[in-house]
């Protein structure tokens, strides 16, 4: 089991709850209703400037909207950033129960995860969560009231309540590389199953594959991609013999797969056009001695997502338990 990683990399997680006022009718796929609600509220919450044309925000990453929204790769990282899609530092969760409509009076629970120092920008996230319950969500734009807000560390247990309805609290609870490798100590290491909880979209030998995608491809999006959430939003750069890793992962087999592909359109009011949402959902199962050298990447990957649209919530998966709580 390979205990090296991304030593600074911090995982921000979060629950919300929210219960709503009015009737509520919400897509298919929660998380591009609450990902767009939430650019909005946000962009009001804290920057002033129009953005006409596709022009970002003139005071760039000091802007809390520009550096969320507009991420552009600090200055040690631009070299290692060049010719790749920089990630932005959040990402959501919508409720895994799939619903069409709620009641006023219920409550909608989804995770919002923020990477490195994002967190700092908590209480303007917050506000912004506040502001989505205002102007209303959904076909109907209901309005919602913000009841709470956790922090918690899924593969530790531990909960901090940082917004009780009223009073946001100073309080973060990151999860780092660390708690992946204790985590991954409790996975059997030569078979393991991975359950994809929403659309998982990952790009491998230049295709995108209509089943379960290799454990090579899984392992490659999240060597790509964690070291870029280090290197852009952490400031440290994760250096290490990333295609050598691929190759061993190649060995590793799938032995079951029972995923499905699901698709879903959403409208972009900010690019005036739709978009699709896609990728596959279900359960894989891999086999291999390899695989112990993966599990601790694989168990922070499960926080961080993999492959495409991580910010609309897609790429979540699960492994078995106890490793996410």
């Amino acid at each position: 089991m390979s205990s090296s990683g991304p030593t600074t990399l911090e995982l921000h997680c979060h629950e919300v709850t929210v219960r709503f006022l009015e009737r509520a009718v919400v897509p298919p796929y929660e998380g591009s209703m609450i990902r767009g609600a939430f650019g909005r509220a946000f962009k009001e919450s804290c920057c002033p400037f129009p953005h006409e044309n596709g022009a970002g925000c003139p005071l760039g990453d000091k802007c809390p909207y520009g550096y969320v929204f507009e991420t552009s790769p600090p200055e040690g990282a631009r070299e290692f950033a060049r010719n790749r899609e920089v990630p932005r530092p959040y990402l959501f969760e919508p409720p895994e129960e799939t619903r069409m409509e709620y009641d006023p009076g219920e409550k909608m629970r989804f995770g919002f995860t923020v990477v490195g120092r994002a967190a700092e920008y908590m209480p303007y996230f917050i506000y912004a969560f506040s502001k989505m319950g205002e102007a209303g969500v959904g076909r109907l734009r209901a309005r919602y009231a913000l009841e709470r807000v956790v922090a918690k560390n899924p593969l530790t247990g531990e909960r901090k309540e940082v917004f009780d309805g009223e009073v946001v609290k100073n309080r973060r609870l990151p999860t780092v590389w660390k708690d992946a490798v204790t985590a991954s100590e409790a996975l059997e290491g030569g078979r393991l199953g991975v359950e994809f909880l929403t659309p998982t979209f990952i790009k491998f030998g230049g295709r995108v594959a209509p089943e379960a995608p290799p454990f090579a491809a899984l392992v490659q999006s999240l060597l790509i991609r964690l070291p870029m959430l280090s290197a852009v939003h952490c400031g440290e750069l994760w250096r290490a013999d990333f295609k050598a890793m691929v190759e061993r992962a190649g060995a590793v087999r799938t032995v079951r797969d029972h995923t499905t592909w699901a698709s879903f359109r959403r409208h972009s009011a900010f690019k005036g056009r739709s978009e699709t949402l896609e990728g596959v959902v279900g359960e894989a199962v891999y086999a291999g001695p390899e695989i112990e050298e993966f599990l601790p990447l694989l168990c922070l990957g499960q926080l961080a997502h993999a492959g495409k649209r991580a910010v609309f919530g897609l790429g979540r998966y699960r492994l078995p338990e106890p490793v996410y709580a």
